[in-house]
């Protein structure tokens, strides 16, 4: 008796339980085919179908084809691979796992961006005008240790930093709130419901919801959402969105369930809307109706306000999740423009090319633009939107402890892109929107204001693995160059003279710890501050100088003024390299000799190392310095007779 042939028998087995394990968890319920695990066992179930029909069919041809054709091992092992290569192919080009949306052609065409046009109309070199966002960082060292309590509290100090809602909702409003639930974790367990960085908090959406109760005691509140992947009801469940954790909002509703039936463009839950011909981006061909129309939900579309409720993650295709992609994708009709019952996802019908996809966010977005955005950056979460096969959920998973908050949800998701390491430059839909007359944010970060956490301090790289992404990351962490070389007082103006490389983007000035609403953003050679008539002395000056990814550099400048003018005698220059390792060399000037006191502290002003306390001559000097302090955020501060120079460095 022949032996066992184990390889036959092994491919055959592993086939077999594929199929049985693929039929017993999809038959009872058919949304669990987006499982992970099912994308990993149907190419194999399927291939083993495959084989099992072909290896009947040939026993029932034997007879007759055993004339022409000598049948073997190797034709069947043949015929099986090449089946299992087709289904592979097949299942590659259709597969959530490669593309959980459409997989249409992909094309690298990159929009223009203007940085000019909100700079062309200015008279004088500062600001009063710009779009702000609020950041909040927890203490708590986990975003698994931060309670409601403190949640609640976060976000009730975003959204006042950032205007508060009183000019936004009036009692009697129809509130839609839009968390972003797009599917089930890889690795579906309780473990991760609350602050996975997947899905949106639900103690983060009844936070907000409770704000808008409490300005909005009789109207109504919703939570509407449209899964991407998966039944949007089992969504909710899944992260405990339901009326008994979030009493403050009347209804929670999955979209398919009231976005009328599929492809039916005249049900009354739907409202036709028609963009400006000049506005339009997205191609009518694309469309399922072939018409410039867009049909949206009637709930969404009639609402007083909507507040769009994301997640700080990146996205695969659109570069960057955040509160405009939360609302163009999510209140999308998936019945229109998707297709609810296909096996590989919902959003079969939509064009998620590079291209076509951000001219697609464009348009959807301007039928009904968000009012205000509260980002749920407590867990940040990269490879988005429904993670990667393979990787575990605290390997996708970043420790950000945030929450954000914003009445420009693009100027928001500008911010949100540079914490997580990404150019909203590179971004088409970004570039599409970013258009004063929109009045929808922008993405020239000259003209937004952060406020609350600095985000030097809090930012993280998120990697992932399309090519669309992780171009956009930037590498660029050299704060620009930004030196004084001279001052004077006249009256309530402090004129300053600077010197500065092109990375400098915009200047703010904090004048005795109050940050003045001034940002230079035209011409830093000569600088006029001027000082609110309540100030009676100045204490101190500090400068923050930025570039455009909001890396920075500080000057501080102390014993000043009003009445008395006082020229500024030192230098002292940016650290270099920066950031760097283990060695820096500070270089600074001094105008005539005296003690000299070079030290470093930390952000909280605790002084770390002296590194000079000695008499030094007129003239230039510098000092070359190694050491093994901690990674992190620090200033050096350089003191000499009356005046006292800081900068800030960092530590890698």
């Amino acid at each position: 008796m022949k032996g066992i042939n184990w390889k036959k028998t092994g491919a055959l087995l592993v086939g077999f339980i594929a199929l049985c394990w693929f039929l017993l968890r999809v038959i009872p319920k058919p949304s669990r085919a987006t499982y992970p695990c099912q994308r990993a066992a149907f190419p194999v179930a399927s291939a083993f179908v495959i084989w099992v029909t072909s290896l009947i069919g040939s026993a029932l041809f034997y007879k007759k084809l055993k004339r022409n054709l000598k049948l073997n091992k190797w034709f069947y092992a043949s015929f099986f691979l090449l089946m299992f290569g087709l289904s592979l192919i097949i299942f590659s080009a259709t597969s959530p796992v490669n593309d959980l949306f459409a997989g249409n052609s992909k094309t690298t065409l990159k929009p223009v961006w203007d940085n000019t046009q909100r700079t062309k109309e200015l008279k004088t070199n500062h600001i009063n005008d710009f779009d702000e966002v609020a950041i909040i960082r927890s203490s708590e060292q986990k975003a698994a240790d931060i309670d409601f309590l403190e949640i609640e509290t976060m976000v009730r100090d975003a959204v006042e930093l950032a205007g508060g809602l009183e000019s936004i909702i009036s009692n009697g409003d129809l509130v839609i709130l839009k968390p972003n639930l797009v599917s089930l974790p890889p690795t579906a367990t309780e473990d991760y419901v609350e602050v996975s960085g997947l899905a949106t908090d639900w103690r983060v959406t009844k936070a907000v919801a409770k704000l808008v109760r409490e300005r909005n005691p009789e109207g109504q509140i919703y939570i509407v959402e449209s899964s991407a992947a998966t039944s949007t009801r089992e969504i909710f469940d899944f992260y405990q969105y339901t009326l008994e954790n979030i009493p403050e909002v009347d209804e929670i509703i999955p979209l398919e369930d009231s976005c009328g039936n599929f492809e039916d463009y005249n049900d009354n839950h739907l409202e036709q809307v028609l963009l400006d011909e000049a506005i339009r981006l997205y191609p009518d061909e694309m469309k399922p109706n072939l018409s410039p129309e867009y049909f949206i939900n009637k709930i969404y579309n009639r609402a007083d306000v909507v507040i769009s409720i994301p997640v700080l993650k990146n996205h695969k295709q659109a570069t960057i999740t955040g509160g405009v992609k939360n609302v163009a994708i999510g209140m999308t009709p998936p019945n229109i423009y998707g297709n609810t019952d296909s096996f590989f996802g919902k959003w079969t019908k939509i064009d998620h090319s590079e291209e076509n996809l951000h001219k697609w966010i464009h348009d959807f977005y301007l039928l009904k633009p968000a009012d205000f955005v509260v980002v749920d950056g407590l867990q940040g979460f990269d490879h988005g939107p429904t993670g990667l096969a393979g990787l575990s959920m605290e390997e996708m998973q970043h420790n950000m402890r945030l929450i954000m908050a914003s009445a420009k949800p693009l100027s928001s998701d500008a911010i949100c892109g540079i914490i997580m390491g990404l150019d909203p430059t590179y971004v088409n839909y970004m570039i599409y929107l970013d258009n004063a007359s929109y009045n929808v944010g922008t993405i020239d970060t000259r003209f937004i204001r952060t406020k609350g956490a600095r985000i030097p301090d809090i930012r993280e790289t998120f990697y992932h693995d399309s090519e669309i992404t992780n171009a956009a990351l930037y590498t660029d962490f050299e704060p620009p160059v930004f030196n004084i070389t001279s001052s004077s007082v006249t009256g309530n103006t402090i004129t300053i003279n600077t010197t500065s490389d092109a990375d400098l983007s915009k200047l703010e000035v904090q004048v005795n710890t109050e940050l003045l609403d001034q940002i230079y953003i035209t011409d830093f050679n000569t600088i006029e501050i001027q000082i609110p008539d309540d100030v009676e002395s100045i204490d101190s000056i500090r400068i923050f100088a930025y570039d455009r990814f909001y890396n920075e550099a500080q000057v501080l400048i102390t014993n000043l003024g009003i009445d008395d003018p006082e020229e500024i005698v030192n230098l002292l220059d940016q650290n270099f390299p920066n950031p760097f390792t283990s060695t820096t060399t500070f270089r600074y000037k001094l105008k005539e000799s005296g003690l000299v006191v070079l030290y470093i502290s930390d952000l909280q002003g605790r002084k770390i190392e002296t590194l000079i306390n000695e008499i030094y001559p007129a003239g230039e000097h510098q000092y070359l310095w190694n050491t093994e302090l901690s990674a992190g955020t620090y200033f050096y501060t350089l003191e000499t007779g009356k005046e006292r120079l800081t900068k800030s460095f960092i530590k890698r």
